[in-house]
């Protein structure tokens, strides 16, 4: 039997106690990874209540060990010193986590980065101490045209100093690749999607016949997911058919825009907002809705339209960034970005039409291309190819 390696995950992003679902995706990558492989996990995070400088939060999940690190929050009016503060107290929290992981866990074969910044200040730090392999695995927008935030000198100094150390470059799409490469970000590039937990979001029941239920899941950020575009076209929609609903799920700073809208167009007994809901209740939703509704300005790759369909649910979705590589007419319907009456018009067919998908195909598209198993694997192989190099270098 092959020697199970041990992976070092970090992460920018990842659920910690002041936000228990930030980039839940990439617990996601490493629950697929322990199918296979040991993962210890280290997290930095700031936290203002604190009253230490640090303190360490040990948790184990099956193959998983996570060091959550919490530091004081760093506090000061002059932005160059706050920054460099902060930088220092990043590494000191890893350097931290790091000595106590080698003590119970041993030393990692090598070190998955989720998302390049800012924790990757603190990757690049074990790597080159440690002379640890590096691969990166990426879903910020930031570098998409669409997006802009990849502007700042620091930002881009940190992280084409960190893209330079990696072996392999893991985007979640095409269309991300593309505009990372288009910022000279150059490296050894491969494609490994996100992944969902189908053994979690699968099918459950079938919602009732009437009427015909929408769901909408997002940060609601309506720059980047254009929320208001789907209520303008909903309520279009719903002018020609009374028997559609909308749910919407999650929490934003514009949420409050929204439920103006629908009181003003007085759809307060058919649009409903569904704050924040975690996955069995996330799961119990989408299982109560007939389609999903995307409608983003941009996308890396858009998980909660592979959710609905391990769920078995159609998707109604806008051409935004990478959505087009994996949609298909089976899957559901895909529209142009900002084309409000293509959208309405979508809805109305998908109101008539929802019973006439096939769910178990849909679900069977995201078990072959999204599970843990498939994504684990790819992973895997991935991590084998660059532990070989590395020890052929050295």
């Amino acid at each position: 039997m092959e020697k199970k390696k041990h992976i070092l995950f970090i992460s920018s992003w990842f659920p910690n106690r002041t936000n228990p679902t930030h980039g839940i995706f990439n617990l996601y990558f490493a629950r697929a990874v322990a199918i296979y492989n040991k993962v210890s996990v280290i997290h930095v995070n700031s936290d203002e209540t604190l009253n230490s400088e640090f303190e360490t939060l040990v948790s184990h999940e099956e193959n998983i060990t996570t060091y959550h690190i919490y530091y004081k929050k760093v506090r000061s009016t002059f932005p160059g010193y706050s920054q460099l503060k902060k930088r220092n107290k990043v590494i000191s929290a890893f350097e931290l986590a790091y000595n106590r992981l080698i003590t119970e866990q041993g030393k990692p074969d090598l070190i998955h980065l989720n998302v390049i910044l800012p924790m990757g200040i603190g990757a690049y730090h074990l790597v080159k101490k440690y002379n640890l392999p590096l691969v990166i695995n990426e879903n910020w927008s930031g570098y998409c045209e669409e997006d802009g935030n990849y502007k700042s000198y620091f930002k881009k100094m940190y992280t084409e100093k960190i893209v330079a150390a990696a072996s392999a470059i893991l985007p979640t799409s095409h269309y991300l690749e593309k505009a990372m490469l288009s910022h000279k970000l150059n490296g050894n590039y491969t494609v490994v999607p996100n992944v969902v937990n189908v053994n979690v979001f699968k099918p459950s029941g079938k919602p009732s016949e009437f009427p015909i239920r929408f769901i909408h899941i997002s940060s609601l950020n309506d720059r980047e997911k254009n929320v208001s575009g789907i209520l303008n076209a909903f309520a279009k929609a719903h002018k020609q058919n009374t028997n559609i609903e909308l749910s919407i799920v999650g929490e934003g700073v514009d949420k409050l825009l929204y439920e103006n809208f629908v009181s003003k167009f007085g759809l307060s007994n058919s649009v409903f907002f569904k704050g924040r809901l975690m996955s069995e209740d996330l799961v119990k939703e989408i299982n109560k809705s007939h389609a999903l509704i995307m409608f983003s300005n941009y996308e890396t790759f858009c998980l909660v339209i592979i959710e609905a369909f391990a769920c078995g649910k159609p998707v109604i979705t806008s051409n935004a960034g990478a959505i087009p590589d994996y949609m298909k007419p089976e899957l559901g319907i895909l529209v142009h970005k900002n084309a409000e009456d293509e959208l309405c018009s979508a809805i109305l067919e998908m109101a008539k039409n929802a019973s006439t998908y096939n769910p178990n195909l849909i679900r069977d598209f995201a078990i072959q291309n999204y599970s843990y198993e498939k994504v684990g694997s790819d992973l895997n192989r991935i991590y084998d190819s660059v532990i070989t190099n590395t020890k052929l270098k050295n």
